[in-house]
């Protein structure tokens, strides 16, 4: 649980934020403002203005988004206020993810994304609990080599031809594949030839969707 000295630091920095983004200073505003900015009420604007209390995880992440400040920044006063610290124009879409592990990956609710250790960038449009994995094995050959990273969005409804992370029920293994969709009928197909296509049984799944595949790039 945040003590207060972690709740007074992030009101401070959440006003700071604002100001720069040009929100009304307190008493002219700013409370009723960041209630219909971000969906709370007013009570519970105050409280993280007055730093009574913290957002939770998740919403600081879409605070930092909105405000186009670094979300680590605004969690714990780490790094540059900036939401990038690469060159690019004012405009740009680069967001920092963190790159966890395919296990990780498997049990992502479970996940804390401030305690991941690695991070990366990406430029697509994505969620805010959106997360990196780094292709481990052959697994993705011969289009994807080991080395590989795979932008995630664990909050994507997967689509026909989407490539999707799943995890298996009965080994808690974790992989990938091509989802394809003929009637009512959901596929897998492995993007290794070695590895046969799968119908998912759709009355008892064999299987977890975890999250589709938004951005895969190599890095040579």
């Amino acid at each position: 649980m945040a003590d207060q000295q972690d709740k007074t630091a992030f009101s401070k920095r959440l006003d700071h934020a604002l100001d720069l983004f040009g929100v009304p200073p307190k008493g002219k505003g700013r409370q009723v403002t960041v209630g219909k900015m971000f969906g709370v009420s007013q009570k519970a604007a105050n409280k993280w203005l007055e730093g009574i209390s913290l957002p939770d995880t998740m919403r600081i992440a879409v605070i930092a988004e909105k405000l186009n400040v670094n979300v680590e920044w605004l969690t714990y006063g780490a790094g540059p206020i900036n939401t990038e610290s690469l060159p690019g124009s004012p405009g740009s879409r680069w967001k920092r993810i963190p790159l966890i592990s395919w296990e990780q990956a498997g049990h992502y609710d479970k996940f804390d994304a401030k305690t991941a250790e690695d991070w990366t960038w990406t430029d697509v449009e994505t969620g805010v609990r959106t997360f990196a994995l780094i292709v481990k094995d052959d697994s993705m050959m011969p289009r994807y080599e080991p080395g590989a990273t795979v932008i995630v969005d664990p909050d994507r409804e997967p689509q026909h031809r989407n490539i999707v992370i799943f995890r298996w029920k009965k080994t808690d293994d974790v992989s990938c594949a091509q989802l394809l969709i003929d009637g009512p009928n959901r596929y897998l197909k492995p993007h290794n030839p070695d590895f046969e296509t799968f119908l998912v049984d759709e009355k008892n799944p064999q299987i977890i969707f975890c999250g589709t595949a938004r951005q895969i790039f190599m890095t040579y």
